[in-house]
């Protein structure tokens, strides 16, 4: 993870609707959710191998947000079907992984590959031309309310603008 995207968690208040925009700080793209009800609280995309993108959570790992009921653990890392993108309506499996400061989301992988494939160019692409995106999460064993799926713990975040953020962001990727 690039040193300044570790920075930027410090310098974001909590999530609110006005800063639900798509900015570039120092060739990173990041998003901040326009509703959640998780702690996450930036959406952060730069060069990787090809691409990085991470999630940026109050207080360590993306986690339902807190709210009177008994702690949960992050039991999603290197599991098939626990994490999924939707943009538009389309599904993208996802898997997690942990670092100091992020969740770092990959394609979903084999098991050979402990579940960890990069993320590909038709994620990203959709990521630009879409109009909106929803990360799930599934972290506790309650089904979503909303449509009955295992993953309760989501932010919206709007691709309104993403397409300049990303090209810029990600003109170097190789």
């Amino acid at each position: 993870m690039k040193k300044p995207v570790a920075a930027l968690l410090a310098l974001v208040p909590a999530s609110s609707p006005a800063l639900a925009e798509w900015r570039l700080d120092n060739g990173v793209a990041i998003v901040s959710p326009a509703a959640t009800n998780s702690t996450m609280e930036l959406l952060v995309i730069h060069c990787g191998d090809p691409y990085h993108v991470e999630v940026l959570a109050r207080g360590g790992p993306v986690l339902p947000d807190p709210g009177g009921d008994a702690p949960v653990e992050a039991d999603y890392f290197y599991k098939p079907g626990k994490v999924e993108a939707r943009i538009d309506g389309r599904k993208f499996p996802l898997a997690a992984a942990g670092s100091d400061a992020a969740v770092v989301l990959f394609a979903e992988g084999s098991a050979a590959q402990s579940y960890l494939a990069p993320v590909g160019a038709p994620f990203i692409e959709a990521l630009k031309t879409g109009t909106s995106l929803t990360l799930a999460f599934d972290v506790t064993p309650e089904a979503n309310a909303a449509d009955g799926s295992p993953h309760e713990t989501v932010a919206d975040f709007p691709l309104e603008g993403s397409a300049a953020a990303l090209d810029a962001a990600l003109a170097s990727c190789s």
